[in-house]
């Protein structure tokens, strides 16, 4: 038995913390009367430490946050899940005793110049994420059933992704 486990109903502490000579039908019901309140107070605790054991037990790793949306949305099926978005290659700059030229153009010099193919320098803002930095895949099948509900499928990325993933896109398949 559990720390947190109190039985409340009329089988449980009414009945247990009187003596036996003394369990009369209105005794029952004044002390049913006087343990309702903590044992409502106790049903929201209990509902809160549920909630927060499983808070704790995900993470913002995308395996947790996958998991945690196909609890809320898809508990059978199981078929959302997270791509990574768009990431474009930085180009390197070697010195030139490595020996690995790189021609780097400006914007205005395409179609001036003798070289074929310029590779462009982009700063790490560029290069980082180009658009979204994740993407939420919901089957069809579970965007048209009763519960989904797109807010609520954001604020549960929200609430398990990290900070610095701000920008993601939450994409319906066919």
């Amino acid at each position: 038995m559990s720390v947190f486990d109190v039985n409340y109903n009329s089988d449980g502490l009414p009945n247990s913390s009187i003596a036996v000579r003394l369990r009369k039908a209105k005794m029952l019901a004044w002390l049913k009367t006087l343990v309702s309140p903590v044992a409502y107070l106790y049903g929201l605790f209990s509902t809160n430490r549920t909630n927060n054991l499983y808070w704790l037990n995900h993470s913002s790793q995308v395996c947790y946050i996958e998991a945690a949306l196909n609890d809320v949305f898809d508990p059978v099926v199981r078929g959302i899940y997270i791509s990574d978005g768009f990431y474009a290659d930085p180009v390197y700059l070697y010195q030139r005793s490595e020996e690995k030229p790189v021609y780097l153009a400006r914007r205005s010099e395409v179609g001036t110049t003798a070289y074929q193919s310029p590779s462009w320098l982009y700063t790490r803002a560029e290069t980082y994420a180009v658009g979204f930095q994740f993407i939420v895949n919901v089957p069809h099948s579970v965007s048209v059933a009763v519960g989904y509900d797109v807010n609520r499928l954001r604020a549960i990325v929200d609430k398990y992704r990290l900070v610095s993933k701000n920008t993601y896109q939450v994409k319906v398949l066919p």
